[in-house]
Formats: C-alpha cells, sequence, structure tokens
C-alpha cells in the first residue's frame, strides 16, 4: 500500500505539471514490470493529451525523437498482457522530460557556442529600462537588473542571459524556443509573456505567467506553467512549488508598485534597496526570518517601512544617509 500511495504522489505532480528525472525513471520501471498499470495509465494518457496541445518546434521534436530512440534501446518490449502502443507513449514522455526538463538545450546550446557579439544591459537602482531583442521581443527591466543578449540570434535557440526582473512579450517562432537562463533556473517558451524575478542574491525566485505557457527547467526537475500560475523557489532550502496567482499582481512594478505574498523579510530589503536606491542594512544579533505580504501602490520608502513595522516586530531608525532595521 505504501509503494501503491508513492506511485499516487508521483502521478499527481505528473498531472500538475512538476516533473523530476527520478520520477520518470521510477514510473517507467513501474509500468515496465505490470505494477499499478490502470493508474499510471490514466495519468499518462491526461499528461500524453496535454503535451498534443502543446506548440513544439521541429527542433524540440528531433531531440523527443531521439531521447525515446536510445530508451527504447536500453529496455526491453513490455509483456504481451498490455498494448505495446501506451507503453511507447509512456516511453516519449520520459523522453521529453529527460531531453527538454533537463540538459538537452544545456547539451545542444554547448554545440552552439558560435562567435556571437553580445549586447549587456546595465538598470541603476531607482530606473527600469524597455530593451527591444533582435526578434522583436519587448523586455522590460526592473532596477537593479542585468541581461545579456545576442546582437543576432543565429542559434536554434534564442538564448539570453539575465539576473534581474524582467517582464517578457516574447514574438512567437516556432522554429526557435526562447531560453532565458539565470544562474539558479532557466526558462523556457516559444511566444508569451510572463515575469522573471531571479536576482541572484535574492533567497527568493519566482516565474509568473501571463498568456500563453511556459516551462521551467532545474537541473533535476522541470514545471510548467499556465496562465495566472506562478513558479516559486526558496533558494536557502532549494524547495519549490506552483501556485495559482494573479499575473498582474508580478507586474505592479513596472508602474512603481510593489506586492509581496509570504517574501522573504531580506529579498524585500533587496528590492526596496533597489527600488528607493536607499542603503539598508539590519542591525545584528536578532534573527530576521520574517514574511512580508501586502501590496504598495506608489508608496514612499517611509510607508512602505511603517507597513513592515506594523505587520511584524522589526523597527527601524534612521543613522545619516542609512537605513537600519533592527529588533528590541
Amino acid at each position: 500500500m505504501a509503494d501503491l500511495k508513492y506511485i499516487n504522489n508521483l502521478l499527481k505532480r505528473f498531472v500538475d505539471g512538476l516533473y523530476t528525472r527520478k520520477d520518470a525513471d521510477d514510473l517507467l520501471k513501474h509500468f515496465h514490470a505490470g505494477k499499478y498499470n490502470t493508474e499510471i495509465s490514466e495519468a499518462m494518457d491526461t499528461v500524453w493529451e496535454e503535451m498534443e496541445e502543446d506548440e513544439v518546434s521541429s527542433l524540440q521534436h528531433q531531440q523527443y525523437r531521439e531521447e525515446a530512440r536510445l530508451l527504447l534501446s536500453r529496455i526491453r518490449k513490455p509483456e504481451k498482457r498490455f498494448s505495446f502502443i501506451p507503453y511507447l507513449r509512456y516511453v516519449v514522455i520520459v523522453a521529453v522530460i529527460l531531453s527538454i526538463g533537463w540538459g538537452g538545450f544545456r547539451l545542444i546550446r554547448s554545440n552552439q557556442e558560435k562567435v556571437l557579439t553580445y549586447t549587456e544591459v546595465h538598470v541603476k537602482n531607482g530606473e527600469h529600462k524597455r530593451v527591444i531583442l533582435p526578434d522583436g521581443t519587448s523586455v522590460t527591466l526592473n532596477a537593479g537588473s542585468y541581461l545579456r543578449y545576442p546582437r543576432e540570434f543565429i542559434t536554434d535557440v534564442r538564448r539570453i542571459e539575465m539576473n534581474g526582473e524582467a517582464f517578457f512579450e516574447v514574438t512567437r517562432d516556432e522554429e526557435k524556443p526562447f531560453l532565458i537562463h539565470t544562474k539558479d533556473a532557466d526558462v523556457k517558451v516559444l511566444g508569451t509573456s510572463f515575469n522573471v524575478k531571479a536576482f541572484d542574491m535574492d533567497e527568493q525566485l519566482t516565474v509568473s505567467v501571463q498568456t500563453g505557457k511556459v516551462q521551467v527547467d532545474l537541473p533535476e526537475a522541470m514545471m510548467r506553467l499556465l496562465p495566472d500560475e506562478q513558479f516559486v523557489m526558496d533558494k536557502t532550502k532549494g524547495e519549490f512549488q506552483k501556485r495559482n496567482e494573479d499575473a498582474r499582481l508580478s507586474t505592479v512594478w513596472i508602474k512603481g508598485g510593489l506586492y509581496f505574498n509570504r517574501t522573504p523579510i531580506r529579498t524585500v530589503v533587496n528590492e526596496l534597496v533597489r527600488m528607493y536606491n536607499r542603503t539598508i542594512e539590519f542591525a545584528p544579533g536578532a534573527e530576521y526570518d520574517d514574511y512580508i505580504y501586502g501590496e504598495h501602490d506608489n508608496k514612499s520608502l517611509e510607508a512602505v517601512l511603517k507597513s513592515i513595522q506594523y505587520s511584524t516586530d522589526i523597527k527601524y531608525r534612521i543613522e545619516n544617509d542609512k537605513i537600519v532595521l533592527y529588533k528590541n
């Protein structure tokens, strides 16, 4: 029974759009062994239908086929007690996970490192900047952000790098997926609009989808997101989740607003430093593990600090040109 419970948990994650390499291997092994075939078949059929609705590039199709061929060459055909056709489907699903969810793009892009000329964009604290990429994609960068992109997309993947926060409106190109590389995760799409917040120094990484579908790739996991869904990663704990979130809230910063939803206080302070271009420090001798909630519409820094003071036991004082947060 414990084994079945474990399988059911795996299947729920598959249907929810969260895949890990180990999950994929375990499900294929159980199906091959003839265990829990009914449960696995129903869940895999759901995933298969979602995959058929996805619009993927010819490059992705090529990777799917190659990974499936390699998988089939390593495993025996299933017993005659169940059809080989659904089994083949599940091999293809696992192939998608293994080739695209991890390493697939990392492997192919290493072969595509041609001589390219790059443009780098640095946004100062207290400022925003809008950039149009060579393919027409619009990128609105938040304060303190960094973006690096080729002056021409000549490889099979439109790959850019960023450290910061940006709202993307990606020009659709079914033959050239758009990939955003950050220190902790990769974000991949064909054409959609979404917000990525991935500052190296922050404790939290988020991806929020406004339109279309977005895929977040981690070293050993993959998550697919739909509109008004958000990927949240706690980098200090190595934990991540998908939650429902009004996409509008993730972009209030474009109009000068702030929005926090269980945001670590240190990440909040980093954002305040970038937005208001002020020095803010934590006084020693206390634990600052608070989480902050709330939306602020074009408020002053003092108004935001008072809100934090009201909702937590954190207080603040001004020392010359810097702000110090402390606890009694």
